[in-house]
């Protein structure tokens, strides 16, 4: 890997993090457990005591976020 390619990765994941943390905590919380932690979202919902569809829509609207906030990242 070059260098310049170091440095690409090294500045999405940034803006991955960066991103992630304008999302509302819940959401962000959600995220991180499902996409980093590798937790199921029945996991997540047990853990939270709410519903699994709670925890689907809240990740499903986060990414939607996340996808608008890193398209302005682009720009």
């Amino acid at each position: 890997m070059s260098p310049y390619e170091i440095y690409e990765r090294k500045m999405t994941k940034q803006e991955l993090y960066a991103a992630i943390a304008k999302l509302p905590d819940i959401q962000a919380k959600r995220i991180y457990a499902y996409y980093f932690l590798e937790m199921t979202k029945t996991e997540i919902a047990r853990a939270e005591g709410v519903s699994v569809m709670a925890v689907c829509k809240s990740i499903t609207q986060g990414l939607k976020t996340l996808e608008k906030e890193l398209k302005n990242f682009e720009e």
